[in-house]
């Protein structure tokens, strides 16, 4: 897997972002981005009928998976919006909490453009 990871691998960008609650009583929140951070990924397009069934529930015209090291796996938890070339995708949350899957020393996460 790794020489496959130097092979296949390139850089893609994750934004961190620090929520701070504006009204208390509403409950409204807003979001400051922070500079983003480049790591290497392995990233492949999800067609249409793959990304219903890897993310049901979730509509959207562009989906990627990517496979990222486990030493990232907190940056990935904490990110607000990842960059791959000139497109900004959010993972694929159930709960509010982000789904992937961690094999071996790497983690699989799908991601997508969120529509508006």
């Amino acid at each position: 897997m790794k020489e496959l990871f130097k092979e296949k691998s390139r850089t893609i960008k994750i934004y961190l972002g620090t929520e701070v609650e504006t009204d208390p009583y509403e409950h409204t929140t807003e979001t400051t981005m922070l500079n983003p951070l480049p790591i290497k990924a392995i990233v492949t397009d999800l067609i249409a009928s793959q990304s219903q069934w890897k993310m049901p529930g979730i509509t959207t015209e562009k989906a990627k998976e990517i496979i990222i090291e486990k030493k990232y796996e907190s940056l990935l938890l904490k990110s607000q919006k990842i960059q791959i070339d000139n497109d900004y995708y959010v993972g694929w949350k159930e709960n509010g909490r982000l789904q992937y899957r961690i094999e071996e020393n790497y983690l699989r996460a799908y991601i997508y453009i969120e529509k508006n």
